[in-house]
């Protein structure tokens, strides 16, 4: 099962999408279509490339918070209510999957199938 919140799920689809586009350039560059699995340092490019942008788009979509000052006509109680930002997989929050990934991509160049 997988857990996101809002636009959580684009950590799985950007990391797809750069380990996949990575290998497919490596492949056609090289006129060679095992280059990727035998190689390590296209994974490493894939992984950094993959979580430098989940990291960017964590910080920009969790940094947008709209605040609104509510208040309860009755009491004259005042409430800050705050919405955006909360973009999560896994209950991570997005920013924080760039790291994660480059991990995974440096245990995936080193590890043979």
């Amino acid at each position: 099962m997988i857990i996101w919140t809002r636009f959580g799920f684009l950590v799985l689809v950007i990391a797809f999408a750069a380990f996949l586009s990575t290998e497919w350039i490596v492949e056609a560059v090289n006129a060679d279509q095992s280059y990727y699995q035998n190689n390590g340092w296209p994974k490493i490019v894939a992984s950094v490339v993959g979580g430098a942008l989940v990291s960017l788009l964590g910080f920009y979509l969790n940094k947008k918070k709209n605040e609104r000052e509510l208040v309860d006509p009755k009491t004259g109680e005042q409430m800050l209510l705050t919405t955006g930002g909360g973009h999560t997989f896994f209950f991570i929050p997005m920013q924080y999957w760039g790291p994660i990934i480059v991990v995974f991509g440096i245990v995936m160049a080193f590890t043979k199938p």
